[in-house]
Formats: C-alpha cells, structure tokens, sequence
C-alpha cells in the first residue's frame, strides 16, 4: 500500500499522530486544526434511498435516516395547506417512533409551503408559521431525534450560480436576501438539508455543479447549524445516471464544504445492485474517509 493510500484509509490515525507530535514538541496547534478541517472525523454520511429490496448500508458507513414525507403527514386527499398536527402526532410518529430515530428530516414541497423570491413578507412569515407548527410535534413526541426540512432552507436557486451570467448577479442578491429572512426557521431546526442535486448533464453544467454546490453550503451556513447536504445519483432533469467520476467529484465537494451528506433515490426507480458504479464509489469514497 502507497503512503497516500495509507493516508487516505487512515485520516484519524493520522490526524492523532499529528496533534500528538505538535503536543510534544509545543508548537501551536494550527496546523492541525487546518489537518483535522480538511480529514472532517465527524462527517456523517446517511442512507435516504428508497430501494425495495432496502440493503443494509450502515455496515459501510452511510446509516439510515428517516424523511417524514408528505404524502405520511396528511391523510390521503386531504388539504395540505396547513399542518395537521394531529395526524402527525398520531398516525405518523407512532409508525418511526420504535426506530428511535436519531435525525428526522421533514420533506414538504407543496406549492403553499415554499419559499420564493416573489413571496412578500407576510406570506414568508405565514409559511415558517406552518412549519414552526409542524416542527413543534416532532419536538414534542421525538424528544431525541434532530429536526431538519428537506428543500425548505436555503431555497434551492440553480439559476443564481449557474444560469445566464448576465443574471446571475441580480438572481443571486436575491436569492440570499430570500434566505436571510429565513433566519427564524433556522433557529426552530438543529440541521440544514439543502438539496445539491444535479440538474443538467451537458458539459458547461457539469463544471458549474461544483460552484453551485458550494453556494448551496454557504447559504445553509447563514443559519449557524450544522449542514447535511442532498445528492441524487441521477440528474434531476432527465434521470439519467451520473457518471462514476462525476459522482466521486460530487461527494468530495460535498466532504469539503459541508458537515455531512445523505443519499437520495426515487422509490421504485431500479433494483439494488452491489455493482452499481454510483454505489461502487460511494463505498470507496466510505471508506477513504472512514466513515462510520
């Protein structure tokens, strides 16, 4: 095994290697806390596939989480204009409540609960009234479990980052006033999930996809919560399959930006297979930063 393998599967021994060296030696501990930002020992990976045959991926690194879709917090045909708090309190929590969950992360995308730029502030301050309701239950019944929403916060702008550059300038102020005022739903949540799914798979995307990650990262940041970013292995315009290469480069813009990750696939979509070039690197990428 190569040095760099070695280091590559080993960040923590490394990491303990070098605080212990600078200890004994008195020299300042800057250096490793820059080592130990770039190695992130407490990065979490999590599983969010919908697989029916539901492999067991905590044993690589990437543990289950529990997304409380929205189709699960109304009943079926109901208005979902407005929480009910007690078909949550009810029906949905009593079904996740054995698993104990550790994180919950509320997925929402009715047109009536999303935050858009042409919203005034009375609408906005509607919007995070609703899901402060929502929220609450989850406190209430899951005393444990972290709190997140999928999507909700920062909103997802593809188009600030990465659309007409002409635009791009006046998109992104925008955009992150938007955010800004999305303050008081950051403080009712522990983690930020922003979506970073791919959208196009022509070239001139593929190479903004990286800046249009990081942006996400850095809106979510404003909160002052930990950040667990989205990925798809699909492009989100065509469900096409991101290419093995593509997808490494996803999950290290990720591992250097945020705090943690999860991993996302439609229901139904495909079989599992342990040869799936996207799961293949997935399980790489695993275990160079050993991930557990």
């Amino acid at each position: 095994m190569s040095i760099i393998s070695f280091i590559r599967r080993h960040p923590r021994w490394l990491a303990a290697c070098a605080i212990l060296s600078l200890s004994a030696t008195g020299l300042s501990l800057g250096g490793y806390e820059a080592l130990a930002a770039t190695l992130k020992p407490n990065f979490k990976a999590r599983d969010a596939t919908k697989y029916r045959e539901d492999p067991n991926l905590g044993v690589y690194g990437l543990r289950n989480i529990i997304v409380a879709y929205e189709d699960s917090l109304w009943p079926s045909g109901a208005d979902k204009s407005q929480p009910n708090t007690s078909y949550v309190a009810n029906t949905y929590i009593p079904k996740i409540k054995s698993k104990n969950p550790d994180v919950v992360v509320l997925d929402v995308e009715e047109t009536d609960w999303k935050f858009t730029t042409d919203l005034t502030s009375t609408q906005i301050t509607d919007r995070i009234n609703k899901y402060k309701k929502l929220i609450s239950v989850f406190r209430n019944h899951l005393p444990n479990a972290k709190i997140g929403l999928y999507l909700a916060l920062p909103q997802r702008n593809w188009l600030a980052v990465c659309g007409d550059p002409g635009k791009r300038a006046s998109r992104y102020t925008a955009w992150h006033n938007l955010n800004l005022k999305l303050k008081p739903l950051g403080s009712a949540v522990d983690i930020i999930f922003p979506s970073v799914y791919a959208f196009y798979d022509d070239s001139a995307s593929r190479a903004c996809w990286p800046n249009y990650a990081r942006a996400q990262v850095k809106e979510a940041r404003i909160y002052g919560k930990p950040v667990w970013a989205f990925h798809w292995m699909k492009y989100h315009s065509n469900g096409r399959w991101v290419a093995r290469s593509d997808w490494r480069t996803q999950l290290e813009t990720t591992y250097a930006a945020a705090d943690g990750l999860v991993v996302w696939s439609r229901a139904g979509d495909d079989p599992w297979s342990w040869s799936s070039p996207w799961w293949l690197e997935t399980k790489d990428f695993l275990a160079d930063k050993q991930l557990d």
